[in-house]
């Protein structure tokens, strides 16, 4: 990397060549001879596992060599005389964008995803992209997935071939690439299914963590739409309930993959938000204490044996109730719980369906306890009305 640095430099800088423009076959003869050798590298080092920290130090110092030789190449272009060079830089930088294809495709992991893209490899990168572009778009529309959010999924793509002046990095590429190569996998008619695509392609997103603003307002709005034409709040509850499940279901992504590095993941939004509306909705679904009440009650029966004391008294007839999620929103106080907590709210449900053996052995032993209390007033009552 040393030589490389040296020819393109200080042998093919404008200056150099204007100086003394029958050094150039020689030169770029050097070049050629470099590049292959950093190749014949490249492959040995490929031996190594992913993470050894020789591979890792010898891509990232390549990375960091070939991308700043690259932006002294684009710089030339602002030379006054340079112009006349133009083809025989065209052929140097052609020389290092193999170097950089090379790394990109057999070193992806070892790669530093923070570094910005060299003028030139972004031209490249945009010229192979676009016709990808445009096919995942016509599949996309012949799913009759809606325009408005095949435009939300497709405009960081846009932003970035429209917008030269604005410079991305590797791992935006990365992940631009990555969007729509599983676009067109997600399209392809060996996968694709027309009645499901709708779902389907929002697992997709939520799973590479497409955590764009546009498409949490979007799906946000969609959702709220879908629940005003459900007419009960149980039934929103249920929907509400059933997103929040899909969504877990998804594997969990780092800050640092996907669209946005280092902002909140979009399965993470979508959970808050649905949190909160269900907190909201639960909030209707209560009804208010008079002015001044307040539940003072609290008990030392644990969430299991409450539920299945709950099932018995509702078995029984002793309490009657139109549903269990208003049982557990009335013992929430009772045992100190939140009852705006969807993961209580659940365990109460499991629970009180069911039961096991030791909870059953505790209630008894506690009814035993209740029980011997009621012998005890019996006795007292039997023996007071002697005298």
């Amino acid at each position: 990397m040393t030589l490389l640095n040296h020819i393109v430099t200080l042998q093919l800088c404008p200056q150099a060549l204007s100086a003394k423009s029958d050094t150039i076959p020689q030169s770029l003869e050097q070049l050629h001879a470099e590049k292959n050798r950093i190749t014949a590298l490249m492959l040995r080092l490929s031996d190594l596992p992913a993470g050894n920290s020789r591979r890792t130090a010898a891509v990232s110092f390549w990375q960091r060599t070939i991308v700043r030789l690259l932006d002294v190449l684009h710089g030339y272009e602002e030379v006054p005389g340079s112009q006349a060079f133009s083809a025989h830089y065209t052929t140097v930088a052609a020389s290092l964008l193999q170097v950089m294809t090379g790394l990109e495709q057999h070193f992806p992991d070892d790669l530093s995803p923070e570094w910005l893209l060299p003028h030139a490899y972004a031209r490249a990168a945009r010229t192979m992209l676009l016709p990808r572009l445009l096919q995942a778009d016509r599949e996309m529309a012949r799913l009759s997935l809606e325009a408005p959010l095949r435009r939300i999924i497709l405009d960081p793509v846009w932003n970035f071939l429209e917008r030269p002046e604005e410079r991305i990095s590797f791992g935006e590429l990365i992940f631009l690439r990555n969007l729509i190569a599983k676009l067109l996998l997600f399209a392809h008619p060996a996968h694709a299914a027309a009645d499901n695509a709708r779902l389907n392609i929002h697992h997709l997103l939520i799973s590479i963590n497409f955590n764009a603003a546009g498409y949490f307002v979007y799906c946000v709005e969609a959702l709220r739409q879908h629940m005003h034409t459900i007419p009960g709040l149980r039934e929103r509850m249920k929907l509400l309930g059933w997103c929040m499940r899909e969504l877990k279901n998804i594997p969990p992504v780092s800050r640092e993959n996907g669209l946005r590095p280092g902002c909140f993941p979009i399965r993470e939004q979508l959970l808050v938000w649905l949190k909160e509306e269900r907190i909201f909705i639960r909030h209707l679904m209560t009804p208010a204490l008079p002015a001044g009440a307040e539940n003072t009650w609290s008990t030392r029966l644990t969430v299991p044996q409450a539920a299945l004391m709950a099932r018995v008294y509702m078995e029984e007839g002793l309490v009657k109730t139109a549903s269990l999620q208003q049982v557990f929103a009335t013992l929430a106080g009772i045992l100190h719980l939140r009852k705006t907590d969807t993961g209580e709210e659940d365990a109460f449900r499991i629970k009180f369906q069911n039961p096991s053996l030791s909870t059953v052995t505790a209630c008894k032993q506690w009814i035993g306890k209740v029980l011997d209390r009621l012998n005890d007033y019996e006795s007292q009552l039997r023996t007071s009305g002697d005298l």
